[in-house]
């Protein structure tokens, strides 16, 4: 199959109005590995927009001398409904407005216990045998999936474009932050080479974050059926969600520096035909999600911060104040922001007006962090 641009019309929300999703397909259909890559499902995110137009164009080209091996899916525009949320030139873009609202990155279906009941009594003692089974079953399930909304036809395509691939790759951003990623505990050593090709430090390693994102749930099938059959099921599916820096780091130069990232990743998996560029990972630390310590505003007001993204901190060390705007003794009007973790500074708002209680920066530790809730950790 040569490249192909697929178009998905999404139920309408309301009359005269429709929303199309747009998947660029390349290499043959089905062949393997497969890998899955989209960009803005927090319609507020924008670099990957401009790295998966990067990467499309080095594919049309790979695609049109005879290298695609596998099969590349790429949807560079996830979020369309997300995207329509302009007022007077802000897009929000995080959370629903309909549908009962909601984090466009949250609570994503599991479908982990229903595939298990379809294949209950198919398992055989062939591992790729066994793939094909669950892959079947999946597509089967996703079927059922409601789509009478605008969101829930956007969620069941995009899983449905994605769930069958070897790997998924979601590209999001932080408002200010170093480059990193959120990856399922079973996979940092698989990862390692993406994150040392795309010059990442810092990698978040989650089990069970409670978030249900989408990332999760392309691999929560194949984690779920594991717990109960072992080796007899393999991974079919990896998955991460990637941090592509902050809102702001968007340029030709930093987009041509990660859609090169990616197009190497494809060939080190054996997806693209060409020289591998052995990744260097001795950069790349894994920190305990369970150990990030979410810092937050001790009153609203404008935040000053003494820390930069990227730099090492110590437990108790003051890395900013919030200057509350309305203390009447003004001298008095700053509070300070305490690390609790010993790690590295990675990420933080964009904003410098902060809410009282907000969560306003990210620090990465090794070391468990006694308020930090495991399957509760992440807050929005």
């Amino acid at each position: 199959m040569s490249y192909q641009i697929y178009s998905h019309v999404l139920p309408s929300a309301s009359p005269g109005t429709q929303r199309v999703l747009k998947a660029h397909h390349f290499g043959e259909a089905g062949a393997r590995p497969k890998i899955y890559l989209q960009a803005g499902l927090h319609a507020d995110e924008w670099p990957g927009f401009l790295v998966l137009n990067k990467l499309i164009a080095r594919l049309k080209k790979a695609e049109q001398a005879g290298w695609i091996k596998g099969e590349v899916i790429i949807v560079p525009v996830a979020n369309p409904i997300g995207l329509a949320q302009n007022f007077h030139g802000y897009i929000p873009g995080r959370f629903a407005f309909s549908d009962g609202g909601g984090n466009f990155n949250r609570n994503w279906p599991r479908l982990g216990e229903k595939v298990e009941k379809r294949i209950k009594g198919d398992v055989a003692a062939e591992t790729e045998v066994n793939v094909s089974i669950v892959r079947q079953a999946i597509r089967e399930e996703l079927a059922l999936l409601p789509e009478m909304t605008e969101l829930q036809g956007m969620k069941k395509t995009l899983l449905a474009l994605s769930m069958d691939a070897d790997e998924v790759i979601d590209l999001h951003c932080s408002g200010e932050a170093c480059m990193h990623a959120y990856v399922p505990q079973e996979f940092e050593d698989y990862f390692k080479p993406l994150l040392g090709l795309l010059n990442s430090t810092v990698g978040l390693s989650e089990l069970e974050s409670g978030a249900a994102s989408f990332d999760e749930t392309n691999v929560s099938v194949w984690r779920s059926l594991k717990a109960h059959y072992a080796h007899l099921i393999p991974w079919g599916c990896r998955s991460l969600t990637v941090e592509l820096r902050g809102e702001n780091d968007i340029s030709h130069e930093f987009a041509d520096q990660d859609a090169q990232a990616l197009y190497d990743y494809l060939i080190y998996r054996d997806v693209i035909q060409g020289v591998v560029v052995e990744p260097d990972v001795s950069a790349v630390n894994y920190y305990p999600l369970d150990a990030m310590d979410l810092v937050k505003a001790p009153c609203a007001g404008i935040v000053c911060y003494h820390k930069a993204i990227g730099e090492s901190v110590e437990a108790g060390e003051v890395i900013g104040e919030v200057v509350n705007l309305l203390d009447d003794d003004v001298e008095a009007s700053h509070y300070p922001l305490v690390s609790r973790a010993n790690g590295v500074l990675f990420a933080r708002v964009q904003r410098r007006l902060v809410m009282c209680g907000e969560s306003i920066a990210k620090i990465a530790g090794k070391e468990h962090l006694a308020h930090r809730e495991i399957g509760h950790l992440f807050e929005d």
